[in-house]
Order: structure tokens, then sequence, then C-alpha cells
């Protein structure tokens, strides 16, 4: 159990005793990638204020219509490791607080950079325990967050970088309310993804902790439509990890005269953006619609094997590791994404 240092050994920011946030921040390899892999965590206490909503007009990189915009200032922070046992650990009474004021700093002397994602407490603190769990929702928010800045902004005259040192490292977020699901005893990626209406791989793609792989065996009679149902996915999805690069057409096809984009596709079984995304010469659909005649004895890249073709037995295959069945534990939580809104129907582009 993290114990929390003295004041001796910590001092207090002038913003602590009117913090009203507990926040929970994940650092990734690549910042503002939040596809790639969270190297750590940070958690924070903060002083905010909420702003406004967010317009259709003003979405952006990880900031959708809808959410919340909020402002305030850290007033004390902690690293966390990578893979908690508990996914509470964050909301607990007792934390080894690292910094006062400001971001703690990484091993390799980075700071959590901007943006990033995570969660958000807003809720009286009296109400958290140690071991970290969940509080009373109804006495208390729970939703997903972006922070779109660190450390600024300092304002006309640099009054900001004065008062900054005195309040704490300024930062601003925003809300996204009801992106956050709590799995229930029984729950499953299928069910979470059925009842908020999305699918396994948007889950997936939003959650690293269960988006891992691994690897199987082909057997006489799979085939990729086979094997994308039963764990979960997607043809495109094994078509394009990097490991499964045997599935490509080494040869491709050579055109001939009148060829198009359209027939190609037809030839093999595929669509147009399938081609254009192994062929980027043609991704631009402007400038060649899938009507138009392609070059004379020019050589696209194909999948080898079409989706319900048998696949050669004895072949290594990657998979997500996580089925749709596979059950979730109870208690811990998942990000959801953007719920949608029903649009008119559309011509369907020439892609």
């Amino acid at each position: 159990m993290t114990v929390t240092p003295t004041p001796a050994a910590l001092p207090t920011s002038v913003l602590q005793p009117h913090a009203n946030a507990r926040l929970l921040i994940y650092i990734h390899q690549l910042p503002g990638r939040f596809d790639s892999a969270r190297i750590g965590r940070m958690v924070c206490e903060a002083f905010l204020k909420r702003g406004r909503m967010v317009g259709e007009s003003a979405s952006g990189l990880g900031i959708d219509s809808g959410d919340f915009t909020y402002g305030g200032y850290i007033c004390r922070s902690a690293l966390l490791t990578p893979q908690p046992s508990n996914p509470w650990d964050w909301l607990s009474a007792e934390v080894a607080w690292s910094e006062t004021g400001y971001r703690p700093t990484l091993a390799d002397g980075r700071f959590c950079e901007a943006p990033a994602q995570g969660a958000i407490w807003l809720g009286s603190f009296a109400q958290l325990q140690s071991p970290g769990v969940l509080p009373p929702m109804g006495r208390g928010q729970l939703t997903g967050l972006t922070v779109t800045e660190f450390a600024g902004p300092f304002g006309a005259g640099g009054i900001g970088s004065l008062a900054q040192p005195l309040l704490g490292e300024r930062l601003e977020l925003v809300l996204k309310p009801n992106r956050i699901a709590i799995v229930q005893a029984g729950d499953t990626l299928l069910s979470v993804a059925e009842r908020y209406g999305t699918t396994v791989d948007t889950l997936r793609s939003l959650n690293s902790d269960i988006s891992s792989t691994t690897g199987i065996t082909t057997a006489a009679g799979d085939t990729l439509n086979d094997l994308a149902a039963l764990h979960g996915t997607t043809v495109s999805w094994l078509r394009d990890q990097p490991a499964n690069s045997w599935l490509l057409r080494p040869e491709g096809h050579t055109v001939i005269e009148g060829e198009t984009l359209t027939t190609v596709a037809q030839l093999y079984g595929t669509t147009r953006s399938t081609l254009r995304k192994l062929n980027r010469t043609y991704a631009d659909y402007r400038e060649w619609p899938g009507d138009a005649p392609l070059p004379l004895g020019e050589v696209l890249n194909l999948f080898a094997i079409r989706p319900a073709s048998p696949l050669p037995g004895g072949e290594s295959l990657v998979v997500p590791l996580y089925w749709p069945s596979t059950a979730l534990v109870p208690g811990s939580w998942l990000f959801l994404p953007r719920r949608r809104v029903a649009a008119s129907a559309s011509p369907e582009p020439d892609l």
C-alpha cells in the first residue's frame, strides 16, 4: 500500500485545499498517438473551473462536439505503473505523491505531453478509500478526458508565468461525458459492444490493455472470413498486421489494356478502397476514379488470398488475444467511443 508523505517531505500547494478533481492520464510512447504503446500513467489532483460546451466547429484531435472545456492548475502528482493490478488504484485515498504543482519527471527526463487522454473523477475526496475503489456515482462524476495543453497559456504580459510557480502548472482539458463503461459480472467484449452500440474492434482500439495479439496456426479449411468472425475482428484487420504480410500476393497483378480499379477489384474479389490502400499511387479517387483506365503494364499489389478462399494449413497468423466471448474483469472499466448521431443517407463515394 502506498503511503502519503508527510507535509514536511512534500509541501502543500496553495490550491491543494481547494482541489476538486482526481485525474488519471496515460503516457504514450508517441505523444498524441493514443494507439501507440502506453509506457506509464500519471495521477494528479487539480483545481479546475468549468468553461463551455464544445461546438461542432471547435472539434479537433481528441475533442468532440458535446465535450466540456475545463481549465485549472495541477496541485500534486505522481507516476503509476503502466499495468495496474487494481484498475482503481488512481482513486486510492493514499498515494505516494512525488511532485507539488507540476508533472512528475519520467525515467528518460521527459514529461507527460499533450494531447493526452485518460479519466477524471469529479467529487469529494472524502469518499476515496484505500485500496482504491470507485466511489458512489450519485455523489460524483467519472468520465473520460483529453488534456489539450500543459503549462499554458501564460496570458498578456507574462502574468501566467509569474503565477504558475505559486499556483501550480496550468492545464487545459475537455471532459467527455458518457465515455466510460463499468464492467459488470458476466460482461464480455461482445456484450459491452452491443450494449453501447459499437463494435468489438472499436473497443479494442480504444483500450490498449485488451488490444493485445497472439499467434495461431492455420488449419485445413480455415478462411479469412471464418477466422475474422471467430476472433471478433475483420478481414481488413487481419491483413493489416505486419506479421500477416504473407497474405499479400508477391507477384501482384499486371494491368492489361482497358482495366480499371473497378474491374481489377471484381477480378480478385476485393474492393477499390483496398486496392487504393495497397497502391498509394491511386489513393486519390479524384485523380483516379474507379472507371479510369490504368496504365498498361502497371503492377498492382494484391492480397494473395480472397476472404472466402481456403488458407494454406500450417501458416502463422496474428489474431486478437481477447475473443468477443472472453469474460472481462468485473469492476474494471473501458473507454467508449463517441455516440454517433444518425445522418441522412448520401450517395456512396467512389472509393
